[in-house]
């Protein structure tokens, strides 16, 4: 019984290593073009307008490793937040992360510093987070089948953006 056990399991591994030796899909995907997170409440963001864009002179080389059923994104990403009602209110950041995503549980993971926004105000109020925020940590953001964010879990530090660029 035990050799029957082994070989089934011998098996199963022979048909799984053609998929596992597959090699991921590594896609470039700097941070290249600013955008706008609308302030609000009803928006849950800051009460006024904040532009991420690209962080000049520094490095911005992030890609996405895209598996079967996964994807990670690593790699360097710096941005300036800006209080598009008082320019002179900027933050310099570094949101390099890394993420992953795992498809088939429709949930992404963040581990490093990240920024975390546009997510429904009464999810990050659930999670204790500021509507728009710099996590850092373990982060789980949970999506249905349509890719509405159902949840989020936070684990470590963060920082309130829209305090910090008051």
């Amino acid at each position: 019984m035990k050799h029957q056990k082994t070989a089934t399991v011998i098996g199963l591994l022979a048909l799984a290593l053609p998929a596992l030796a597959d090699k991921p899909t590594i896609i470039a995907n700097p941070f290249t073009t600013p955008f706008t997170i609308s302030g609000g409440p009803a928006n849950g963001a800051c009460t006024f307008d904040v532009l991420v864009a690209p962080q000049p002179n520094r490095p911005n080389a992030e890609r996405i490793i895209l598996f079967a059923n996964a994807a990670i994104l690593a790699g360097p990403v710096f941005v300036t937040l800006t209080n598009l009602s008082d320019p002179a209110k900027t933050l310099n950041l570094n949101i390099s992360g890394p993420a992953k995503v795992n498809f088939s549980a429709n949930e992404e993971t963040l581990f490093g510093p990240a920024l975390l926004s546009n997510v429904p105000p009464d999810l990050t109020a659930a999670a204790g987070l500021p509507a728009v925020s710099l996590i850092i940590g373990r982060t789980v953001i949970t999506f249905d089948n349509l890719g509405n964010i159902t949840s989020v879990t936070h684990v470590g530090t963060v920082r309130d953006l829209c305090q910090a660029l008051q």
